[in-house]
């Protein structure tokens, strides 16, 4: 028989199996922004993305309703309506894109990287005034002296206290040369 009219592919996986794969996918891409994994599976999973993303532009609670079946995840869910679905507003589809890779060491496997096209601007840590950087470092010499000075206590006590050399396991033949 033929194919006619059955979309998407099987994955080698059974229904139930191969729409959690590709849930957790969806959820990868939303959360990294960015995935490597086999072609069929990044371009099956793009599919779903795409989806999502074109739902999430629009933020009313339908719509969220609708992607919630997809991505289970509520950072996901939150990150996609807050930062993707407004960063995609004005592009008419084609969010994301596949960059072929060298083949998997171990089979041979098709690799991709399924990534968004419009990357988020990473953020920098703040940077702190001078002040408040030598009192971090205060407090963290503070601490490792605590340390240091719990440390050498214990190694006191434990000299201090009486205790009993290990004994030493001899063999039944050393055993027998003491007796004689």
């Amino acid at each position: 028989m033929s194919r006619h009219a059955n979309t998407g592919r099987k994955l080698s996986r059974n229904s139930s199996h191969r729409k959690s794969l590709l849930q957790n996918l969806v959820r990868s891409v939303i959360l990294e922004e960015s995935i490597r994994t086999t072609t069929p599976k990044a371009k099956e999973a793009r599919r779903l993305v795409e989806r999502v993303i074109t739902k999430a532009r629009e933020n009313t609670l339908a719509s969220r309703r609708v992607v919630h079946k997809t991505v289970r995840d509520q950072a996901a869910l939150a990150k996609l309506f807050e930062t993707i679905g407004p960063r995609f507003k004005a592009r008419p589809g084609g969010y994301t894109r596949l960059i072929h890779v060298q083949n998997r060491v171990g089979d041979n496997a098709p690799m991709a990287i399924l990534e968004l096209v419009e990357k988020s601007e990473k953020t920098e840590p703040e940077k702190k005034p001078a002040s408040d950087k030598k009192a971090e470092e205060k407090k963290t010499e503070a601490a490792a002296d605590k340390k240091a000075e719990k440390k050498t206590e214990a190694a006191a006590a434990a000299q201090a206290g009486e205790k009993k050399p290990a004994k030493s396991k001899k063999s039944k033949k050393d055993e027998g040369e003491k007796k004689e």
